[in-house]
């Protein structure tokens, strides 16, 4: 009996921990078809990058509480007993002392003010992050759609050469065409078929840059729907684009609070030199030694450690380099900002004429050329050179469209990541939100 209801015990307890060591999100069903909005809202809950962030904002906010203290250490508390013996009887001393160590040139407000511009910084950060992950999330999610145009469209050209293929084999079984004209179909239907292969692996690829970003099961296949028409970006001139930008990129804020905290570090280090002062108070009873009560003695006093071995010369030299380094990055990402938002608007405009040169009427006129060419050369109008030439330039022209898209989600998410959020695109039937 005691074994069966140690297992049950055993049992119960194991499944208890497994239930706890399965993430919150893992029970929590994510949206099914998923919307873009939906995928933003998810992966700023569940993407790992996020979750970290929120995780060290929390280490340092703990850290910067330690740091918060009036004095340098709790209270010391000290006993002691000490023997005496004589010719005449034994007897025992007696003594308690209580010390406190005291910050005695401001070491605690500097700890503290560098604590607080750790958890400002890390904060700045994680609002940085969370806007950079949500420029990710969406060119992850337009890229997928985009994979599944490039998917559709390549089952069309496959199904255009398929039948081209077809006749050109029935002319030439009837002794109307001929074995070039056959040739030349069936290396289209070929290609055709090849450029189905890509097209689908890089549906497969998306899918899976898009489930990394939202932390499921990479096996997973999301149900995704969304519209690949954009609204064009209400652009103002650059320098007001980079003044707004510069303005709104909390991870520019960060440097400057990590420069913040290792100036207070600077100068919490050259105070390291100046010894904190302990104060005591004790009380001692004596005996005499002789069977009476002895004497009863108190007192106070100072302490204080001579910095005669170590003069934190290590220290300082060490928080005058972090110093440096500190505001070395500050001066970096600043340049790096401006060149991002630049870079970020020439892609964009390029990416855009692109996109308004190869749109679907381009791309329709192309698979309309393929079928005229096929009819004229049903009709005995044409010959195999203007197969090839209809199959080259509806897979070009197809191409050609597909990579203009991609690039203007590339451009669009730099340009969205290089503002920190200020600059977004928005799908053709929300053109009515304004950029902000």
């Amino acid at each position: 009996m005691f074994t069966r209801y140690f297992r049950a015990s055993a049992l119960a307890f194991g499944l208890c921990l497994m239930a706890s060591a399965v993430p919150a999100f893992a029970v929590t069903q994510i949206p099914q078809p998923l919307t873009l909005d939906a995928a933003l809202a998810w992966a700023q809950q569940y993407n790992p990058a996020v979750r970290a962030a929120r995780l060290q904002v929390e280490r340092l906010t703990g850290e910067a509480i330690h740091a918060d203290v009036a004095v340098p250490s709790n209270p010391r508390v000290e006993l002691e007993a000490g023997q005496r013996s004589s010719r005449l009887q034994d007897s025992t001393d007696i003594g308690v002392q209580v010390s406190q160590e005291l910050w005695i040139a401001g070491q605690g407000g500097l700890r503290q003010a560098a604590a607080e511009s750790d958890v400002g910084a890390a904060r700045a950060d994680y609002a940085f992050l969370q806007a950079s992950v949500q420029a990710r999330t969406r060119a992850a999610f337009l890229s997928r759609l985009v994979a599944q145009r490039a998917v559709d469209t390549a089952r069309q050209v496959v199904d255009a050469n398929d039948k081209l293929a077809t006749y050109a084999q029935k002319r030439l079984d009837a002794g109307a065409g001929t074995q070039l004209e056959a040739n030349a179909a069936t290396l289209g239907q070929s290609r055709a078929q090849a450029l189905l292969a890509r097209a689908r692996n890089r549906a497969r690829q998306a899918g899976l840059v898009l489930n990394d970003l939202l932390a499921i099961d990479p096996q997973r296949r999301l149900a995704i729907k969304g519209d690949l028409g954009f609204a064009p970006l209400d652009l103002p001139t650059n320098e007001q684009l980079l003044t707004r930008a510069v303005a709104r990129r909390t991870d520019l804020n960060a440097a400057a609070q990590r420069v913040v905290a290792a100036q207070k570090r600077l100068s919490l280090a050259q105070r390291q030199i100046i010894p904190n002062l302990t104060v005591f108070g004790f009380y001692r009873q004596e005996a005499d030694g002789k069977g009476s009560g002895g004497e009863d003695i108190t007192g106070v006093g100072i302490g204080f450690d001579v910095p005669i071995l170590h003069r934190y010369a290590g220290e300082r030299k060490s928080a005058s380099a972090q110093l440096g380094q500190a505001q070395l990055e500050q001066d970096n990402l600043q340049r790096e900002v401006r060149l991002q938002i630049l870079a970020g608007i020439s892609d964009y405009d390029a990416a855009s004429q692109q996109v308004a040169a190869l749109n679907d009427a381009i791309l329709n006129a192309a698979q309309q050329t393929l079928d005229l060419t096929r009819r004229s050369f049903a009709a005995g109008q044409v010959a195999a050179p203007a197969i090839t030439t209809a199959q080259n330039n509806l897979i070009a022209v197809r191409q050609d469209y597909l990579n203009a898209l991609s690039a203007l989600i590339a451009a669009g998410t730099d340009l969205e990541r290089a503002t920190g959020g200020l600059v977004v695109m928005q799908s053709a039937d929300n053109s009515s939100e304004p950029n902000q």
